[in-house]
C-alpha cells in the first residue's frame, strides 16, 4: 500500500530508476567523502529520476506515493553511497513535513520544484522574538545535513505555548560554519547553521516537528499524514543505516569471492567462518527490513483510517526504530571485522561502511537504551522517558 490516492509512477518503476543510478553513486563515494559534500552530478541524477519528488505533496509536483515507496529507494541509495543516501533521506522527509505546514509556506517552499533543504531539530541554540507579522530569529544550529546545496534551512525553535517547530529560512539569510570534520558520514556536510543578526520569518513560514496532524490526510490525500510524526520520521535516519549494512554485505561477498589468505593463498570463499558471517548478516538485514516494512505499512494503513495511536503504539514504533538500527549496525561491524587488514585502505568500501554505520548509529533515534526503557516503562503503566515519541 502506498498512500490513498493514485500514483503517477509505480514503486517498482522507482526502484528500477534507483538501481540504474547505484553504480555511479558507488563510483563517486570516495570523492563524496573527499569533497565533504554530495557531488552535483549525484543531485542532478536524483532530480532527473524524480526520486526527490516521492514525498512532495501531489499538488506540489509529487508522484502520489507515500513513505513505503520512499523506504525502498533510500536504503538502496545508501547501500551504494551512505552519505548520498543520508542526505537524500533527510532532505526528502522535509518535503513530507512541509505538506503539514501552512499553505502559503508550502507554496513558497515548493516554488522551484526540485527543492533541497537541510535542518536542525535542536531548538536550544535558537533565539526567537515576536515581531509584527512573524518572528525575528537568530542563533546557532548544529548537524544540518546537506546544508551546502540547500535552498532552505529548517531551524527548530520554541514559540511560546507551542511545541517546537521548524522555521523555514532561505539559505542566503544564514551562514554555514564549517564544523563537519568527522570520522563517519563525511560527505553529508552536516555543518552548523548560524544567524548572527536576527532575520524576519513570516508567521506562516513553518512546518511541524512533532505532534499528530490527521487533518493532513484529507487535505493532501496522503495516508501517512494521519500518523504521529515521531512514530514515522525516525525511519528517515534508520533506513540509511539499513542500506549501509546492505552495502557492507555486498562488499564483503564481492571481496570474499576472490580473496586469498596471506600465508597459504587458500580461497577465503571456502572458509566456513566467512560463509557463516554472510548468512548471519543477511538474516539480520532481512529482519531489519521486514520490521521496517511491517511498521511503515501499519502506520500508513492506520493513518489512512485516522486511527487513534496509544502510548503503547508510539513507544513500540520507537522501540522498533532502535532495534532495526541495532540489527543493521551489528551486521556491518561483524562483516568489517571479518574483512581483513586490506579493507582498512581508503579505497576499500568496507572501511567506509564501518565508519558510516558507526556515525549513523549514534543518532538519538537509534539509541536502544532510551527507547527500550521508554517501551518498558509504558508496559509497566508508567510515563515514557523522553519527549520524542
Amino acid at each position: 500500500m502506498t498512500g490513498i490516492g493514485t500514483a503517477a509512477v509505480t514503486v517498482d518503476e522507482l526502484i528500477e530508476r534507483t538501481e540504474r543510478l547505484l553504480p555511479g553513486f558507488a563510483e563517486r563515494a570516495l570523492e563524496t567523502e573527499r569533497q565533504r559534500r554530495i557531488p552535483d552530478e549525484s543531485l542532478r541524477e536524483i532530480e532527473a529520476a524524480q526520486l526527490n519528488r516521492i514525498l512532495h505533496p501531489a499538488r506540489h509536483g509529487g508522484l502520489g506515493l507515500d513513505y513505503d515507496a520512499f523506504f525502498e529507494v533510500v536504503w538502496r541509495i545508501a547501500s551504494a553511497c551512505p552519505s548520498t543516501g543520508w542526505v537524500f533521506s533527510v532532505s526528502s522527509v522535509h518535503n513530507w513535513q512541509a505538506g503539514l505546514g501552512p499553505e502559503q509556506a508550502q507554496e513558497e517552499f515548493f516554488a522551484k520544484g526540485d527543492v533541497w533543504s537541510s535542518s536542525s531539530f535542536n531548538p536550544t541554540g535558537a533565539r526567537l522574538e515576536p515581531a509584527d507579522g512573524g518572528w525575528m530569529l537568530s542563533g546557532r544550529w548544529g548537524f544540518s545535513s546537506g546544508c551546502l546545496h540547500a535552498d532552505w534551512f529548517l531551524l527548530a525553535a520554541l514559540p511560546p505555548q507551542s511545541p517546537p517547530v521548524l522555521f523555514i529560512v532561505p539559505s542566503d539569510q544564514a551562514r554555514i560554519e564549517d564544523t563537519w570534520h568527522v570520522s563517519g558520514l563525511k560527505g553529508t556536510a552536516s555543518n552548523d547553521i548560524v544567524i548572527d543578526e536576527p532575520v524576519f520569518v513570516p508567521e506562516y513560514r513553518w512546518m511541524p516537528m512533532v505532534g499528530h496532524h490527521p487533518e493532513g490526510v484529507a487535505a493532501q490525500g496522503r495516508a501517512s499524514y494521519g500518523v504521529p510524526i515521531p512514530s514515522l520520521i525516525p525511519w528517515t535516519l534508520i533506513t540509511p543505516l539499513i542500506g549501509i549494512a546492505q552495502g557492507a554485505l555486498n562488499s564483503f561477498e564481492e571481496y570474499t569471492r576472490t580473496r586469498r589468505t596471506v600465508m597459504t593463498q587458500a580461497s577465503v570463499s571456502q572458509n566456513v567462518g566467512a560463509q557463516m558471517r554472510i548468512a548471519e548478516a543477511a538474516a539480520a538485514l532481512d529482519a531489519a527490513r521486514a520490521l521496517a516494512r511491517q511498521d511503515i505499512r501499519e502506520l500508513i494503513e492506520r493513518g489512512g483510517r485516522l486511527d487513534t495511536f496509544t502510548d503503547e503504539d508510539r513507544v513500540r514504533f520507537r522501540r522498533d526504530h532502535a532495534y532495526a538500527a541495532n540489527l543493521a549496525y551489528d551486521a556491518t561491524m561483524m562483516l568489517a571485522r571479518a574483512s581483513g587488514a586490506r579493507s582498512l585502505f581508503e579505497t576499500h568500501p568496507m572501511q567506509r561502511y564501518m565508519r558510516d554505520a558507526h556515525a549513523a548509529a549514534m543518532q538519538m533515534v537509534a539509541s536502544w537504551d532510551d527507547q527500550a526503557e521508554s517501551y518498558g516503562r509504558v508496559r509497566m503503566g508508567l510515563e515514557p522517558n523522553n519527549q520524542f515519541w
